[in-house]
C-alpha cells in the first residue's frame, strides 16, 4: 500500500521472526530527501525502500530539532503527488522506540525527538501477528 509506514526497527523482520517483512532497499533518509529534490525523481515506479536516519538527524539538529522537522514535513508534502504517481511503499524505520501520547515521537538517546511534526498523530496500529506500527499518506494530512 502506497505511503509511509513508521516502524521500530525491533517490529521488522529479521530481526523478529514473524515481524513485518523489512524493504529490501535500505536509503539514508537525508539522501532521499536529497533524491527526491532532484529535476527528475530517480526512484522507479512500485518501489519499495527502506529509509533509516531520521533520528540521528533530528538529534544531531538538537535544540533546533523542531525546526528541522517541520522543513522536512514540508520538503515530503512538496513531494507527495510525485510519490502517489509511483505507487511507493516507504518505511521509515526506527532504531529507537516509538511512542504515542498526546502527540508522536522517538525516544532516542534519551531525548524525545518530535516526529508528529513530519508525520503527524498518528494513531497506532498492528497487523494480524501483532507487530505494532504506523501509517501516514504521502500527503500527510492524517493526525
Amino acid at each position: 500500500m502506497p505511503g509511509y509506514i513508521l516502524v521500530e526497527q525491533s517490529e521488522l523482520s529479521p530481526p523478529k521472526t514473524n515481524g513485518i517483512p523489512a524493504n529490501a532497499q535500505a536509503v539514508g533518509f537525508m539522501d532521499f530527501l536529497r533524491e527526491l529534490a532532484a529535476d527528475e525523481c530517480p526512484l522507479p515506479k512500485f518501489a519499495e525502500i527502506r529509509l533509516v536516519g531520521l533520528e540521528e538527524i533530528l538529534h544531531a539538529a538538537r535544540p533546533q530539532e523542531e525546526n528541522l522537522a517541520l522543513e522536512i514535513h514540508r520538503r515530503l508534502r512538496g513531494a507527495a503527488s510525485d510519490l502517489e504517481r509511483r505507487v511507493m511503499s516507504v518505511q521509515v524505520v526506527f532504531k529507537g522506540r516509538l511512542t504515542r501520547g498526546h502527540t508522536l515521537w522517538a525516544e532516542y538517546r534519551g531525548h524525545r525527538l518530535p516526529i508528529d511534526r513530519i508525520f503527524g498523530s498518528l494513531p497506532r496500529q498492528s497487523d494480524a501477528r501483532g507487530n505494532i506500527f504506523y501509517r501516514a499518506n504521502f500527503n500527510l494530512t492524517n493526525g
